[in-house]
């Protein structure tokens, strides 16, 4: 009887282990590509708002405008490529939002190019950009926030194998 105790208590520590380790290793995954490479997707599409910012503050309307598809690809891609991450309820509400705010964008740069040096156009789209980085500053709080989440379940694992080990 003693023998067969034994024998249950390692194979269900085994199992327990087994669960453990998975989930230390989802954790350690999803922290990497669904927080890490999101937040790097978000910082590139930051970069690429705060170079037509730059534009438009310095009124380099041609380059603006030579840079625009371009850009307008760059920007569509990193989107896309967030888009593969995984997300959280909060965080789909406003990458819909960013994608949304991007589209208005590109439509407010075209009428500002058509309009050239028009005050209100640019006023609209100076707007925009800021509205596009905030939301992006909501996005990166969620991959912080996230992360440290992940970082618990992690750490929570983790404790229970110690705990385990030390049971047996």
């Amino acid at each position: 009887v003693g023998l067969l105790l034994v024998i249950v208590l390692i194979v269900s520590t085994n199992f327990i282990d087994q669960n453990n380790f998975q989930r230390i290793q989802d954790s350690v995954t999803s922290i990497y590509e669904d927080r890490l490479i999101a937040k790097d997707l978000l910082f590139d599409i930051q970069l690429e708002i705060h170079d037509k910012e730059l534009l438009l503050a310095e009124n380099k309307d041609s380059i603006l405008l030579s840079n625009r598809s371009s850009t307008q690809k760059k920007i569509e891609n990193f989107i896309e490529d967030f888009s593969k991450t995984g997300w959280t309820r909060n965080e789909e509400r406003i990458f819909e939002r960013l994608k949304e705010e991007s589209s208005l964008l590109f439509s407010l740069e075209t009428t500002y190019l058509h309009t050239a040096n028009d005050q209100n156009s640019s006023t609209r789209l100076k707007g925009q950009t800021k509205k596009i980085n905030n939301t992006i500053a909501q996005l990166s709080d969620i991959q912080i926030a996230e992360g440290q989440r992940q970082m618990h379940v992690g750490r929570k694992a983790m404790e229970s194998i110690d705990l385990l080990t030390q049971l047996e």
